[in-house]
């Protein structure tokens, strides 16, 4: 009786320690298409021995161990189970099973070393950092401050509130009157590459403030609390790379004061800032001001851009005879309800693209992308100085 063959050992034999060895098989996967507690009874019938040929014979195939094709070995088995020759060669490819394939296909190959992320150019680095960290939506700021005292005795004056460094919440938000969510929501963000290193974080932090769209709340020094851009909203270190802000507002007074100098204060907070952009929203073009200033029926274009400087001036300055300028880092843009933060080619397209005019008529439309225009170009006129 000739010696048994000896099976293959788990771990493998030191000759096949850096072979790249196919994962265990799922209990579950592939409707349990390999079966471990075959029985000997199966195990004689014919159908179950060619099943058992074709699985072990892949296994000896990636693991590169021989088979010998003694009968005696094979009766000596201690499975029951008739080995294959040797000499017929058979690959995973060639034995179109789903289960290798798959296997081999989801191996990762280990690696000992770290991928060398920083030896890749700063612009290939860039792009890494912009897919995971910057987002098509409005990031909505607000600052930290103090609360109110739950005072149960007279009320006496009105209680002021004072704005505290950090930030309260930061949700990004898709559409004007839509819902904020996490920043996390979007699938190909990942903010845990701001811990890999301190200069993986130096770069990607740059990237992370200075191309996100921020918006901060309305500045006025008639809220409580009142506007004070000397208590930093972003951590330290990080306000400086801010480059773009966007403020948003259902009327245009909450912007008086914004627009008679306060902008000086909030350049001077954010020294990287390269636009300001104020969003006015509007609900309906048949209602408020939108229907005030919508183009009406055979104005021409110049006659009607003047009339929203002239009324513009009034909700900004107090009175069309009191105008100032307008710095040229500052914009104007008008959104109706529905409508995308992200989506700046409205104007060029010539349609409104908002998700709630699908069902609205031409028309509607039309008045829509005029009162647009027009509310813009009245805004330029401010920064050019002609009026």
């Amino acid at each position: 009786m000739s010696k048994a063959i000896e099976r293959p050992k788990t771990p493998p034999p030191l000759e096949h320690r850096h072979a790249q060895l196919p994962t265990p098989p799922l209990t579950g996967g592939f409707a349990k298409a390999v079966n471990f507690s075959i029985s000997r009874r199966l195990a004689r019938t014919e159908g179950s021995e060619e099943t058992l040929v074709d699985f072990f014979q892949i296994r000896d195939d990636c693991y590169g161990v021989a088979v010998s094709d003694d009968s005696s070995a094979r009766s000596s088995s201690p499975s029951g189970v008739e080995l294959s020759s040797a000499s017929t060669t058979v690959t995973v490819l060639e034995k179109h099973d789903p289960f290798p394939s798959f296997a081999i296909a989801n191996d990762a190959p280990c690696t000992s070393e770290p991928f060398p992320f920083l030896k890749l150019p700063l612009s290939v680095r860039n792009r890494v950092y912009e897919f995971l960290l910057v987002i098509p939506a409005l990031i909505c700021m607000r600052q930290k401050h103090t609360s109110y005292h739950n005072d149960k005795g007279a009320y006496l004056s009105a209680e002021q509130r004072e704005l505290l460094p950090g930030i309260a919440y930061a949700l990004p938000q898709l559409t004007v009157g839509g819902y904020k969510f996490r920043f996390t929501r979007f699938h190909h963000t990942n903010t845990c590459i701001l811990g890999v290193s301190k200069e993986v974080h130096a770069e990607a932090k740059a990237v992370l403030y200075g191309l996100n769209d921020f918006e901060i709340g309305c500045p006025n020094m008639e809220t409580s609390p009142a506007a004070n851009f000397k208590v930093p909203l972003f951590p330290r270190n990080c306000q400086r790379l801010v480059r773009k802000l966007h403020i948003r507002v259902r009327a245009c007074y909450p912007l008086q004061w914004l627009l008679n100098g306060g902008y000086a204060e909030l350049k001077d907070a954010y020294r990287a800032l390269e636009t300001l952009t104020l969003i006015l929203e509007v609900q309906d073009a048949k209602k408020g001001f939108g229907r005030r200033w919508t183009k009406k029926e055979g104005e021409k274009w110049v006659v009607y851009v003047k009339r929203l400087n002239s009324a513009l001036a009034v909700e900004f300055f107090g009175s069309a005879g009191k105008i100032k300028n307008v710095p040229l880092w500052m914009d104007l843009r008008v959104l109706f309800d529905g409508e995308k933060y992200h989506d700046t080619s409205e104007l060029e397209r010539g349609s409104t693209g908002g998700g709630g005019l699908s069902n609205d008529s031409a028309e509607e439309n039309a008045k829509r992308l005029a009162l647009k225009r027009g509310l813009v170009e009245a805004f330029e006129l401010f920064k050019r100085g002609s009026h």
